[in-house]
């Protein structure tokens, strides 16, 4: 049966209880709050009785049909589609739990020429030094060459985040994305001027900051992520609308995701080894810590 037909038969049940249309429109919602708990019900008798409570699957389907009659209810008194309800949903948590086909895993400049393609793999070297008693940190290049200017922490505390590059070399590995390395690296897409001001401008590398430092707030709360592998959704859908007016727009809750969690797992390492080698891989989607030396 599809949703839609069961809406419509559904609806043919729908009663009025009392003289207050008002009221008639929160009696489904109270509804659901009760067949709720009839389905914990279910579920208290099944681990009070186990494998004797044999009408547990039974009783279990007949209460949550009862939940979907009260949703079906719902949505037919608020003027909403099943069926569409049902099709937004399966969208909504594929973005958030499924990367999609990774063999359609889009690199944002697959079609410029090489000298504005990122590397699709290199390797790049964290090195720490001080200056003036303070903690500084330089990147280099495989070959030598600096990339960028020396960091701190910019920070009262010794925080760490005079590491925190690695979170746009993150977004290089798992995004095919970000304007502020395609600065540093100097390989901005300038041959083509729209992209080269909104893709590659100020603005975008202004946003990619701004999700770096919004994400890296929220990671102080939860131990920088170095327990879990998860992200929480609302964190996730903040990063989705901060990059909704450019191109990694594209990307799914779960790249972000994904992106977020493996990045952080290396920002661990240089900041416990206090520097080392890291392998940047388009190619394979992959950020890899290699060592001190």
């Amino acid at each position: 049966m599809e949703f839609s037909h069961y809406q419509d038969e559904a609806k043919k049940t729908i009663q009025k209880y009392i003289a207050d249309e008002k009221i008639n429109e929160f009696i489904p919602f109270l509804g659901i709050i009760g067949e709720a708990g009839s389905v914990l019900t279910e579920l208290k008798k099944k681990l009070r009785d186990g494998e004797g409570y044999g009408a547990f699957k039974e009783k279990l389907q007949e209460e949550l049909g009862d939940v979907l009659w009260y949703i079906s209810t719902i949505a037919t008194q608020h003027h909403l589609n099943l069926e569409e309800i049902a099709k937004s949903n399966i969208r909504k948590i594929n973005d958030r739990f499924t990367e999609g086909d990774l063999s359609k895993f889009k690199i944002y400049d697959e079609e410029f020429e090489e000298a504005e393609k990122f590397p699709r793999e290199f390797e790049i070297q964290f090195i720490p030094f001080e200056e003036a008693g303070k903690k500084k940190l330089k990147i280099i290049s495989k070959d030598g060459t600096l990339i960028g200017d020396p960091l701190t922490d910019n920070a009262h505390d010794n925080d760490g985040y005079r590491f925190h590059d690695i979170f746009h070399f993150g977004y290089v590995s798992y995004l095919g994305w970000s304007p502020v390395i395609r600065k540093l690296l100097k390989i901005k897409r300038k041959s083509d001027d729209k992209i080269d001001e909104v893709e590659d401008g100020a603005r975008a590398a202004i946003t990619e900051e701004l999700v770096t430092l919004f994400v890296y707030n929220h990671a102080q709360n939860h131990r920088l992520f170095k327990y879990s592998d998860r992200v929480d959704t609302d964190v996730l859908k903040t990063v989705q609308k901060l990059v909704s007016k450019i191109e990694v727009k594209d990307c799914t809750a779960k790249q972000w995701e994904v992106c977020i969690i493996n990045s952080y797992k290396v920002f661990d390492e240089l900041v416990k080894n206090n520097g080392g080698r890291v392998l940047v891989s388009i190619k394979n989607r992959r950020l890899i810590y290699l060592g001190k030396n």
